[in-house]
């Protein structure tokens, strides 16, 4: 079966039932086409040409089928091919190079006629009838120097933080002649080793270059952009889903937006108020990061920071677990109704050590699905005037200002291989993000669960000095 044959055939995993055929948009096909005569080649179906091409740069906006409409033709090359042969796909992680073997296996679960003898295995996909098999890698594994693969998959490269796995695949596709490279990838950022990737594949015959400029699929909405305009920097969003490579990445807020969350009558709260509900989290690093206690709560649908307590470490004299733990102590003791919000991969021993006494909740400060949360959600906050706090809050004392607002214009929003933003700052050991950090967890805590459950409630003394739970 010729892969157009396939395709024409071929049953998606979204609505049952749905053809590929009836769906497929012209710019695919297009695609398609270009590389149908090298897969047919390197299958054995054909007889080898000098002017075939076998190279591809195929960009395209989120949301426009790149790992799916791969997956159609690595699934069609493992049932097709008449001698056993090996592909690498390979991505900035291990999630997204996954993604491809998922796509594989829903594609099979819809398609049970022809994809028997198909096995999916954890990163592999594998002929059992003819030993062809396709295996997941990512760009974080130290090496692929020595390898031998048939077809060659590069997803998201623009995503990639360095340049020597695609130095390995390159120089590995080079070594067999029939050898299929594919990159498949978002537009990028800046002018570095992948945009000239990206410019050599243009300007030369033997790459077929493919880049949409703008959302070209009828599955995305106007309603669908708006919404994402709204939340992303104008930048992220003109990378993700306009395909149009930007200088650099997008700035998180503006100094000037920040600073107009300031309220000149606002003050650092040493005590809280009865009554009143409070959510305080600590991002605590040792030697190079700040440690950052944060305490804030809920005024109407306004979040306000009530204090933030900020310790600069030094060479000499690196911050101690024991300030954590004091602070913890200090702010049940002040704050009537408080819970607590601690990144879960710190601190697991003072965690386990006083949640019996404390209410400390554990989240993902800086995992994927965790950061994109608090990002996208304190920048809307921030933008909306929907948060507030004292004039030098965060301040750490120094020759030049800086404070919270002066961080958080220095922030950088990203996007991942996976397509989640993410708060960045810049790797030059004067910049910081833990006070965004810790301010963005407490927002998600206030702004999902609001409830008075799971709160340490301080009654009046009981004799022995010990705090209630109700």
């Amino acid at each position: 079966m010729l892969p157009t044959e396939f395709r024409e055939t071929i049953l998606l995993p979204v609505d049952e039932g749905t053809s590929f055929e009836s769906c497929v948009q012209n710019w695919q096909s297009q695609d398609f086409q270009a590389l149908d005569q090298a897969w047919q080649e390197l299958a054995g179906h054909r007889r080898r040409s000098k002017k075939t091409i076998r190279r591809a740069y195929i960009e395209r906006p989120r949301g426009h089928s790149k790992t799916s409409d791969m997956a159609m033709q690595i699934f069609w090359i493992l049932l097709a091919a008449r001698q056993p042969l090996i592909g690498l796909a390979a991505a900035a992680d291990r999630d997204q190079a996954n993604f491809i073997h998922d796509s594989m296996r829903r594609l099979a679960n819809v398609n049970p006629e022809i994809s028997e003898h198909l096995k999916f295995v954890q990163h592999e996909v594998r002929n059992s009838k003819t030993g062809s098999r396709l295996e997941v890698i990512s760009s974080d594994v130290k090496s692929s120097y020595g390898a031998l693969p048939d077809f060659v998959v590069c997803d998201e490269i623009s995503h990639w933080e360095k340049p020597e796995m695609w130095y390995s695949l390159l120089s590995s596709a080079a070594k067999k002649p029939a050898c299929v490279l594919t990159i498949l990838t978002n537009a990028g950022v800046g002018r570095g080793w992948q945009w000239e990737i990206r410019e050599h594949a243009r300007q030369n015959d033997s790459w077929y270059f493919s880049s949409l400029d703008g959302p070209h699929a009828p599955w995305i909405t106007d309603d669908w952009l708006a919404e994402q305009r709204a939340l992303l920097p104008e930048p992220v969003f003109e990378r993700l889903w306009l395909n149009r490579w930007q200088h650099s990445d997008g700035n998180f807020v503006t100094l000037a937006e920040a600073e107009k969350c300031r309220v000149e009558s606002r003050f650092y709260q040493f005590d809280g108020q009865p009554g009143q509900l409070y959510v305080a989290t600590i991002d605590y690093a040792e030697k190079h990061d700040f440690t950052v206690g944060c305490v804030c709560h809920r005024e109407g649908d306004k979040i306000v920071v009530d204090r933030m307590d900020v310790v600069k470490p030094s060479s000499s004299q690196p911050t101690k677990i024991s300030w954590v733990e004091d602070w913890i102590e200090d702010i049940a003791s002040r704050f009537h109704q408080v819970r607590f919000v601690v990144d879960e991969y710190q601190l697991l021993s003072t965690i386990q050590q006083l949640e019996g006494r404390y209410p400390i909740e554990r989240f993902a400060f800086q995992g994927g699905k965790g950061n994109q949360k608090l990002s996208v959600q304190l920048r809307q906050l921030i933008l909306h005037k929907m948060i507030e706090w004292y004039p030098g809050c965060g301040d750490v004392p120094g020759f030049h200002r800086d404070d919270l607002e002066t961080e958080l214009a220095s922030l950088l929003l990203r996007q991942s291989s996976s397509g989640r933003v993410r708060i960045d700052h810049i790797q030059d050991g004067q910049h910081h993000d833990d006070r965004a950090f810790a301010l963005g967890v407490a927002c998600v805590a206030l702004t999902e669960n609001n409830s008075t459950a799971n709160y340490l409630v301080v009654t009046p003394p009981t004799g022995n000095g010990e705090f209630i739970w109700e």
